[in-house]
C-alpha cells in the first residue's frame, strides 16, 4: 500500500476485535511514528505501549468511558516531552553544522525567536505538541498500512492520564491512540472539496490545479 492509498483506506476505529497485536508490528509503527519531522530535529515525543487489560480499563474511565479503550489490545500513549523541547536551540546549532540548515538565516532566525514572546514560552507545550501530531499521524497510517485500525483521541482527563502512569513533569499526555482490528467498517467521513480548502497565491483564490 502506498502512502496515498494509505491515507484513504484509514478510518476512525471505535469498535476492536480482542485478537492480540503482534509486538512485531507494534515496533512497526512505533518506528514509523519515530521518524516523523519535528522542528529543529527536537523529537519532543515518547510512545507509551499499554497492554494490560487494567490499565486500558483505567484509560477507558480517563477517557470519559470510551469503549475502545477496553476492547482495543493495545493504547499507545502520546507523550510529549518538554526536556528534549528544551533542548532544540543546540539540535538546531547541529542541523546548521550539517549544512542541513543556513546558518546566517537560521542564526537570525533563532536569535528572533528568542526575543518573541510566546504563550507557550514556558513550557513549550504547544509547540511540542504540533510536533507530537506529526508523529501520531505517522503511526496511525503504518498502522493502516499494516491491516490494523486506530483512532487519533484527545477527549480524556489529562491529569487522570498522567496520574494513573505517574509520570514526571516533563511528560504530558497529547493523545491517545487505540490499536488493534478493527470490529466495523465504517464509511468515509464528509471532507470539504479541495475548491474550499485549496487557494492559488490568495486567500479569494480557490486553486483549480491549472
Amino acid at each position: 500500500m502506498d502512502t496515498f492509498d494509505a491515507i484513504f483506506r484509514r478510518r476512525s476505529i471505535r469498535k476492536f476485535k480482542t485478537d492480540p497485536v503482534s509486538p512485531e508490528l507494534i515496533t512497526r509503527c512505533l518506528e514509523a511514528a519515530r521518524c516523523a519531522p519535528s522542528g529543529t530535529n527536537c523529537q519532543p515525543w515518547k510512545f507509551l505501549v499499554v497492554r494490560s487489560a487494567e490499565k486500558r480499563q483505567a484509560l477507558m474511565d480517563a477517557a470519559y468511558g470510551q469503549s475502545a479503550f477496553a476492547q482495543a489490545p493495545v493504547v499507545v500513549v502520546l507523550l510529549g516531552d518538554t526536556k528534549a523541547y528544551r533542548k532544540r536551540f543546540r539540535t538546531a546549532q547541529e542541523l546548521i553544522a550539517v549544512g542541513a540548515l543556513d546558518a546566517d538565516a537560521a542564526k537570525k532566525a533563532l536569535a528572533a525567536y528568542q526575543e518573541i514572546k510566546r504563550d507557550d514560552e514556558e513550557d513549550g507545550t504547544v509547540g511540542i505538541t504540533m510536533n507530537c501530531m506529526l508523529a501520531g499521524q505517522n503511526l496511525i497510517l503504518e498502522a493502516t498500512d499494516q491491516g490494523l485500525g486506530s483512532c487519533w483521541v484527545m477527549l480524556f482527563k489529562k491529569e487522570r492520564v498522567a496520574e494513573i502512569f505517574n509520570l514526571p513533569k516533563t511528560l504530558f499526555p497529547v493523545a491517545l491512540i487505540p490499536l488493534g482490528y478493527a470490529d466495523q467498517h465504517p464509511l468515509p467521513r464528509p471532507r470539504y472539496p479541495l475548491s474550499e480548502v485549496a487557494l492559488d497565491e490568495m486567500p479569494d483564490r480557490p486553486w483549480t490545479g491549472e
